[in-house]
């Protein structure tokens, strides 16, 4: 059976640091032992160790545990990069979460981003990622970046492998703000914050 909505702010513990190895393992190994247990197709081949760590392997997981506004009206997950889309694009190519694939597109600073569910900043320049986060919000978008200041700045969920401690913070916020509900056995698994949207 595929996972309950569970709203941002209920019912939380206190949060388990992980890994970041650890982290992308537990979540795409439960996200596929409760696809095969509902009778549905694995849709995700866990990956080789040399995939793990990457922001594909990291946004697949994340697809799983969080849910979007009227989002059976989602026919695929586009994924938009502010970066020339042909490395980005490896990462997600021939993927697919809860039974839709992923295509990735290519945004500008300038750009709407009406038909973007995820918005993956990892990597991005400062200043694109500052422009592109702006417009996001109050947008059900899945903002992704690196570090703890993308969280400070608005962003929803930032991972912290350059920080050296591992695993991911969730915006709690953001996540409000943007109008998403995050499973409980993701919460459970990142650092938890309260921050509003400041600068990068």
């Amino acid at each position: 059976m595929p996972p309950k909505r569970h709203p941002a702010l209920s019912g939380m513990r206190n949060p388990r640091r992980t890994t970041l190895r650890g982290a992308v393992l537990y979540v795409l190994s439960v996200a596929i032992s409760l696809g095969c247990a509902s009778g549905a197709r694995a849709q995700a081949s866990p990956p080789e160790p040399s995939g793990l760590g990457t922001s594909g392997e990291y946004i697949l997981g994340f697809i799983q545990y969080v849910r979007w506004p009227a989002e059976q009206n989602i026919r695929t997950w586009q994924v938009c990069v502010p970066s020339p889309p042909a490395g980005k694009a490896a990462s997600y190519s021939g993927r697919t979460a809860r039974g839709r694939p992923l295509t990735v597109r290519q945004v500008a600073a300038s750009d709407a981003l009406a038909d973007c569910q995820i918005l993956d900043l990892t990597d991005a320049p400062a200043a694109s990622a500052k422009s592109l986060l702006a417009q996001a919000r109050k947008r059900p978008v899945l903002t992704v970046g690196e570090g703890s200041h993308f969280c400070s700045a608005g962003g929803v969920i930032c991972l912290r492998a350059r920080d050296g401690a591992g695993g991911f913070e969730i915006n709690l916020s953001a996540v409000q703000e943007a109008g998403l509900n995050v499973n409980a056995q993701l919460l459970m698994l990142g650092r938890r914050r309260q921050t509003a949207s400041g600068g990068m």
